[in-house]
């Protein structure tokens, strides 16, 4: 990333390099690990790049689940005042941990997001920054829901410009009728209130116009970005005769919605029809990879498979550049609006992608877009063919062919960001 706005493509010297002040209001944060806190991470860089000064409202260093990756707090602005408020349950877990635990389970199936009392701290904390800070925008990210929540309250209490991004719908994971209800009521707060809604795909953003209509013209589709530095001028493995092609999957799982099952599928059926031993192995590292060990022992596919906890960002980085090709694998059923951020996180690598997804979906548009691959989810005898496909370029020593253009470089996060960039202006006049 740029370290100034002078170093930033398109920078008219002399333009006004400080824009306003923003309160960056979300639950991820660095040095908490994940997707969201990365994405997050980023965007700081990028505005403060950009002329913005940012202050940021997170949790603490506990969480209930996530685990902490210090290096991720590399690289934020030299200043950046971060406040932390506690979350009340990660609080109660470590302080009554036996007490806590079915607490805890009961209320996961009456709240729409267990995190939502992070609220109780975080809101005070916010109106005591904003009345010292008084012009300025509230800019709150979800997808903990409870970051959008909590701007809703700061902007019931200031009137201050109020722009909610959400990556994913809030309903996309199963609840009961009382979750979808209190969640949906909630939502559609979040949209009345709000001054503007980012959405990260066409999508998404068709999803909740049809849900909420009468704030289809606050939505803007802003999709994630990619750090610029990463990218790589066409650099990959040397491919040799007789070695397996090396594919990873960098990202979680989330059992009953984005599962690896259909690929495992696919896999399955060609390494029936033609031995895949020592031809391909399959890298999966991210949350829930392990609980799948089962599934791939009984579909026989196990020696092709090494499936591994999540690791720290900058090692995730590490073992894309040593892979051949990037696998994504995306979440059936939804109306395709999820994007998964290690997708664009793929994009500067220069590597084939392989994507298993729905036509029509977020993910098979930015395969298309960039020039990548694609089978379909629900069709094992595509996922076979599609590998096999891949699997012959990689034998036969065409795998140059694949090589990746600079149609992807649209989403590098200074480009992504000066729409972002616009609203953010547009608000201030």
């Amino acid at each position: 990333m740029p370290s100034s706005p002078e170093a930033m493509p398109g920078y008219v010297a002399g333009s006004d390099t400080q824009r306003g002040r923003i309160l960056l209001v979300s639950h991820n944060f660095p040095p908490t690990q994940g997707p969201e806190s990365s994405l997050v991470r980023l965007n700081t860089i990028d505005l403060s790049c950009r002329g913005w000064k940012l202050s940021v409202l997170t949790t603490t260093m506990m969480h209930m689940h996530q685990r902490m990756d210090l290096k991720m707090l590399e690289g934020l602005p030299e200043g950046l005042e971060i406040m932390r408020t506690p979350s009340c349950d990660a609080v109660f877990r470590q302080r009554y941990p036996r007490l806590a635990g079915g607490v805890l389970r009961v209320l996961m199936h009456v709240l729409p997001e267990i995190f939502l009392g992070w609220a109780f701290s975080a809101v005070p904390e916010g109106r005591r920054w904003l009345s010292r800070n008084p012009a300025s925008i509230i800019y709150s990210r979800a997808t903990k829901h409870v970051s959008n929540v909590t701007g809703l309250y700061l902007k019931r209490s200031t009137g201050l410009p109020w722009v909610a991004h959400f990556s994913d719908p809030w309903l996309g994971y199963p609840m009961n009728p009382c979750q979808i209800r209190l969640g949906r009521m909630i939502e559609r707060r979040i949209f009345r209130e709000a001054d503007a809604v980012v959405t990260v795909s066409r999508q998404l953003a068709a999803h909740f116009a049809s849900i909420h209509p009468y704030a289809a013209s606050k939505i803007h589709v802003i999709p994630h970005g990619y750090e610029a530095e990463v990218t790589h001028a066409g650099a990959r493995n040397t491919q040799t005769a007789g070695r397996e092609l090396q594919v990873i999957h960098a990202g979680s799982f989330m059992p009953g919605l984005r599962e690896p099952l259909s690929f495992f599928s696919g896999l399955a059926r060609l390494h029936r029809a033609t031995n895949l031993l020592g031809r391909i192995k399959v890298t999966m590292v991210g949350e829930d990879t392990r609980r799948y060990q089962a599934a791939a022992e009984a579909m026989g596919i196990a020696s092709l498979l090494d499936l591994r906890d999540s690791v720290p960002f900058h090692v995730c980085k590490e073992m894309i550049d040593r892979a051949d090709l990037l696998l994504v694998l995306d979440t059936p059923g939804f109306e395709g609006v999820f994007l998964p951020t290690k997708l664009v996180e793929y994009l500067p690598f220069r590597k084939p992608v392989l994507g298993v997804t729905e036509h029509g979906s977020a993910v098979h548009d930015v395969l298309q877009e960039c020039g990548h691959h694609f089978a379909a989810i629900d069709d094992e005898v595509s996922i076979a063919t599609t590998i096999a496909s891949l699997l012959e370029r990689w034998d036969y020593g065409r795998w140059d062919d694949l090589s990746s253009t600079n149609r992807f470089e649209r989403y590098r996060i200074d480009r992504v960001n000066t729409r972002l960039d616009e609203l953010f202006l547009s608000l201030l006049t």
